[in-house]
């Protein structure tokens, strides 16, 4: 599973670092107990500018786009959330 979080300014001002840090602790939790979790290997990848702000007027940071699938105006609860669901066994 691959996860994208935006780490542009606006992005970063609204949460993204934060959810970064969430991710990391889930992958903890994710390889304590393997039982529960499917093998696949989740990759999480910090980008500059996903580029959704310049594309839309509304406010839609933080990003982050789980299997290219884009949660806008994430939160570490959703993400955790979609990421859980889809590793599950």
């Amino acid at each position: 599973m691959k996860v994208k979080v935006c780490v542009g300014s606006n992005c970063t001002l609204l949460g993204s670092m934060n959810i970064l840090d969430q991710i990391d602790d889930l992958r903890d939790i994710i390889f304590e107990d393997a039982d529960n979790y499917s093998d696949e290997e989740l990759e999480v990848e910090a980008i500059k500018c996903l580029g959704f702000c310049k594309e839309t007027k509304e406010n839609v940071a933080p990003i982050v786009v789980v299997d290219d699938e884009p949660i806008f105006n994430a939160t570490s609860q959703t993400v955790m959330e979609k990421i859980v669901n889809k590793l599950r066994k």
